[in-house]
């Protein structure tokens, strides 16, 4: 279950006195944690075993996106390298410090991850939301 909270923003921009939702998290899973839930599964492998695997994985995504590539892995996601920046009014005013800013990972969910837990505007898929009052950050 998703859990969401909402809340007024105070921002001195258009966002000021207009309502939001936010999702709340319980916690944070690493990837010790990820590896105790995929062993409970029946996987055949240990968790040390999920844990190498789960490492390379990393590695090796972190490798390809920073190489300009874009890695999809089937009914979960897109990685890729993404950058916002601002405009520059020439061309040879465009530099990678002017223009280039905010780079990160991001990710986009595909195929069964996204049909299935963003669905439509209805929610048909059967995610369930349960709003909550508003929780301290841990």
């Amino acid at each position: 279950m998703l859990k969401y909270t909402i809340t007024k923003s105070d921002a001195n921009n258009g966002t000021k006195d207009k309502w939001y939702g936010r999702i709340v998290y319980d916690e944070a899973i690493d990837m010790d944690g990820l590896a105790e839930h995929m062993r409970q599964h029946n996987i055949p492998y240990t968790k040390g075993q999920l844990k190498g695997v789960m490492a390379d994985l990393v590695r090796c995504i972190y490798e390809l996106t920073t190489a300009g590539k874009k890695v999809k892995l089937p009914d979960l996601g897109i990685f890729r390298i993404k950058a916002r920046g601002k405009g520059a009014k020439t061309k040879d005013d465009c530099t990678i410090t002017e223009c280039l800013l905010g780079n990160n990972l991001s990710f986009r969910p595909s195929g069964a991850m996204r049909t299935k837990t963003w669905g439509d505007e209805r929610n048909r898929w059967g995610v369930k939301w349960k709003r909550v009052e508003r929780v301290e950050r841990v």
